[in-house]
C-alpha cells in the first residue's frame, strides 16, 4: 500500500499528525527540494507540499508529471495561499479540457 506524506513548515504539517499522516518539516525551499528528491524513490503514492515551496520544487514536479506515482499536489501554508498552485492547476485544466473553470 502506498503512503501519504506532507512537506512543509512545522505550523503547516504538524496538525496532520493528528490524523496519522506522515510529515517532514522543511524550513527552506532547498530543504523541501532535497526532501522531495529522497521521497520519490520511496513508496509514496501522494505527496503534499506547502505552496511556499512551489518555485523550489517546480522543476522536479514537472519532470514527474508523466508518471502515475507519486502524485504531487500543493497545499496552502498556515499563513494562507499564495495563489501559485491554483494558477498551475488552472493551466493544467485549461490544457486538458480546453475551458477555464476558475
Amino acid at each position: 500500500m502506498k503512503k501519504v506524506i506532507c512537506l512543509g513548515k512545522y505550523e503547516t504539517v504538524f496538525p496532520l499528525k493528528a490524523i496519522g499522516m506522515e510529515y517532514r518539516v522543511c524550513n527552506t525551499g532547498e530543504e523541501a527540494k532535497e526532501a522531495l528528491k529522497s521521497l520519490i524513490s520511496e513508496n509514496y503514492g501522494l505527496i503534499f507540499i506547502e505552496e511556499d515551496y512551489f518555485q523550489s520544487v517546480q522543476e522536479i514536479v514537472e519532470s514527474l508529471r508523466e508518471q502515475a506515482s507519486p502524485a504531487i499536489t500543493f497545499i496552502p501554508g498556515a499563513g494562507g495561499s499564495t495563489g501559485q498552485a491554483r494558477e498551475k492547476l488552472r493551466s493544467i485544466l485549461l490544457k486538458a479540457i480546453g475551458i477555464d473553470i476558475f
